[in-house]
This record gives C-alpha cells, structure tokens and sequence, in this order.
C-alpha cells in the first residue's frame, strides 16, 4: 500500500513526519508522492482541506491549533499503522459540495462563498425548493454539515450536528434579521443582482478563490455524488471540542 503525506513545514510536525515514514516502511508500507492510495493528513483543519482535495482516503493526524477533525493522536501513530495493515478501521464519508460557474465546476468539503470583492454590499437572490430570497450584505456561505465547524460558525454561531442537511449563512445581512437557513440536501442558485453600477464579487471554495465574477452571473451549488472519505481509528465528536477549545 502506497502512501502520501500532506503537512505544514513547521519543526514540530517534520518530527512526526519523520515517525510516519519510519513507522510506515517498518510495517511494509510504502511512500509514494505520485501515485498514493492514501493520504495521511499531518496538521489541522487546513491540511485535511488540501489532502481532502486529492480524492484519496485520507488519514487525519492532529498538530495543529485546531483539528476539530482529526482523530489521531501523535502518540498513536504505531497503534495506526497496525489496524491499517489489519483493515481495522471505520470508513467515514463526508458530502461535497460541487459548484457550478461560466462552465467551470469545483468541489468543496466545507463550504462555498459567494462574496463581496469590495468594501460595499451585494445584492443576491437565492432561489431552492421552489422558493426565492432576495438578500443584501456581504455575501453567503453554503456549507456541508462538516463546513458548519468552520467559517459559517464564527458567522453564526450555529453547526449542524448529526443530520444530512446543508447551511446558508448570510454575511453582515443589511436590516434583515436572518441570519442563516438549513436545508435539506438540494441544488441552490445564487443569482448576482445589479445595483445599478459594475460590482465585483468573489466566489470561494474553502477559502480558496475560484473566480472574481460581475453582476448578471448566476452560481449553482449542490451537493455532490461524490464523497471524501476519511478512515476512522478513533471516535471525536466536534462539537466537544469546539467546546473545550480545540481540544
């Protein structure tokens, strides 16, 4: 079995990549950057999101701030190695978003933005399950339940916790009280209304920048078929530890 390793360059976790290769090539493994059947995650939030990104089972080792994600402990790396080899382990999946712009197409694990490029408001009408909104402020945010940990949550301050479902969450919404609406999982389209002058707007797939679009553009997200898929050695519960700081 072939692995990959993602991590952030920092002293700390080049020691614990340092004990996963060693570990690894003990128990038979062997590490292949080209062509990997799994990919092991070495940090936080931020690096599941790039090892998410290339379609491969991914492994979760926390060492970082925050990994409200990660299951593996440093300390646990040998125990790790042991249950891969044995195949004892917990498949998880997790929904993407998949959206849709001037025929480009990408896929998010969090969330996908829809923003304002300069310091004014948008105007934007949403339109799902047969029903249409039209609101102004920042920008949205469409999340995956997963996503909801994250940036909608400092937005909101809601996450939704064991149930299939999808967030929108409205940025600095201008005399509007609503701040945010669950839906079941479905396809949104987000129109850019004009407000009577050029106006610029960024569309985000965690965090990342797809493209810088103008009024009259229409965005469309759903949730994918797709699924990224992460092995299980232990149980977290993200919502303890958004509670307990990260911990």
């Amino acid at each position: 079995m072939r692995i990959k390793i993602v991590s952030k360059p920092s002293t700390q976790i080049l020691e614990i990549v340092q004990k996963i290769i060693t570990t690894a090539k003990s128990q038979g493994f062997e590490i292949d950057e080209q062509n990997p059947d799994i990919i092991i995650a070495v940090g936080g939030d931020g690096t599941l999101l790039k090892a998410i990104k290339l379609n491969k089972p991914v492994i979760a080792i926390k060492a970082g701030r925050r990994g409200f994600l990660m299951d593996v402990n440093p300390e646990s790396i040998d125990e790790v190695f042991k249950r891969l080899k044995e195949n004892d382990y917990k498949i998880q999946e997790y929904p993407l978003l998949e959206t849709n712009i001037c025929g480009f197409s990408s896929l998010a694990f969090n969330e996908t933005g829809i923003l304002a490029d300069q310091p004014e408001t948008i105007l934007l009408t949403l339109s799902f399950l047969n029903s249409e909104i039209q609101i102004e402020g920042d920008g949205v945010l469409i999340s995956t339940p997963q996503g909801t940990t994250g940036w909608s949550l400092s937005a909101t301050g809601n996450i939704l916790y064991g149930i299939n479902a999808m967030e929108v969450a409205f940025i600095n919404p201008v005399l509007s009280p609503l701040r945010s609406i669950v839906l079941p999982p479905t396809e949104i389209k987000v129109k850019v209304e004009s407000k009577g002058y050029p106006q610029k707007i960024r569309v985000t797939s965690d965090g990342d920048l797809l493209k810088v679009i103008n009024e009259g553009s229409e965005i469309k997200v759903r949730v994918s078929p797709k699924k990224a898929i992460i092995y299980r050695f232990f149980d977290i519960d993200p919502l303890r530890r958004i509670l307990n700081g990260g911990k």
